[in-house]
């Protein structure tokens, strides 16, 4: 009679545990929404740079809870360090973009006030 609670009680856990994490799918797919919105709106483009790594973390996030949902799925842990380590390429990638652009500009307007 226990070991039938018992295997009750884990399959009540494991059905709490999926309505959770489906429930945080949701919660990240609406901030990856309400981020995506806030990069197309954002007025200067180091807010787009952070709302970039922003969107990259939420995904990373949402496949760390996939790999959990899916335990035989071991590739799941394998994309996500894959997805990681571009993810971090690509805004080092445009952060070097963004300060050469930066430089560029100040120099160009420190050449015009010494001209002036």
């Amino acid at each position: 009679m226990k070991n039938n609670y018992v295997y009750a009680n884990l399959i009540n856990f494991k059905e709490a545990y999926s309505y959770l994490f489906g429930i945080a799918l949701i919660i990240i797919a609406i901030c990856i929404l309400f981020v995506i919105v806030k990069s197309i709106i954002g007025p200067r483009i180091s807010d787009r740079l952070v709302t970039i790594n922003m969107i990259s973390t939420l995904v990373t996030s949402s496949i760390i809870i996939l790999a959990v949902l899916f335990p035989n799925q071991t590739y799941l842990l394998d994309i996500c360090i894959i997805y990681v380590l571009l993810s971090f390429l690509s805004v080092c990638v445009f952060d070097s973009v963004y300060i050469n652009v930066y430089l560029k500009k100040k120099k160009e307007q420190e050449k015009k006030e010494d001209n002036k």
